[in-house]
C-alpha cells in the first residue's frame, strides 16, 4: 500500500475532478493538477459500473496502489501533480507485470 502522504486528501478530489486537466489512455482515464506539497499524489476511484462485485474493485484498487508505491520508490524526479486514476475494464484482463509497464510509462510521462 502507498504511504498516506502520497494520497489526495478527500476534500480535493472534488476540485481535481472539476478544474484538473484530462488525460485518456489505454487502461486509465487521468484527471490532474499541479499541487505544492512538492511530490506527487495519487487517488484511484473504482466505480461499481467498473465491477459489480467488491472484491473486484478492491483487488484492481490494491494493484494499482502497489505499483504507485513501486514506482515513487523508484523515481525521485516525478513532477508534483495531484493524479486520480480511473481504471478503465480492460485492465481486469491485464497481468500485474503489464499493467505495471503501462502504468509506469503513464506516470513519468505527465
Amino acid at each position: 500500500m502507498i504511504a498516506k502522504k502520497f494520497k489526495i486528501p478527500k476534500k480535493n478530489i472534488a476540485l481535481i475532478l472539476k478544474k484538473g486537466e484530462s488525460f485518456d489512455s489505454k487502461l486509465y482515464v487521468v484527471r490532474f493538477l499541479e499541487n505544492k506539497v512538492g511530490f506527487p499524489r495519487f487517488r484511484i476511484i473504482v466505480s461499481t459500473k467498473f465491477a459489480r462485485k467488491a472484491v473486484e474493485r478492491n483487488k484492481t484498487r490494491r494493484r494499482i496502489y502497489e505499483i504507485l508505491r513501486l514506482i515513487v520508490k523508484e523515481n525521485s524526479n516525478l513532477r508534483p501533480l495531484d493524479m486520480i486514476l480511473i481504471p478503465k475494464k480492460q485492465i481486469l484482463s491485464k497481468e500485474f507485470k503489464e499493467i505495471s509497464k503501462m502504468t509506469e510509462e503513464l506516470v513519468t510521462k505527465l
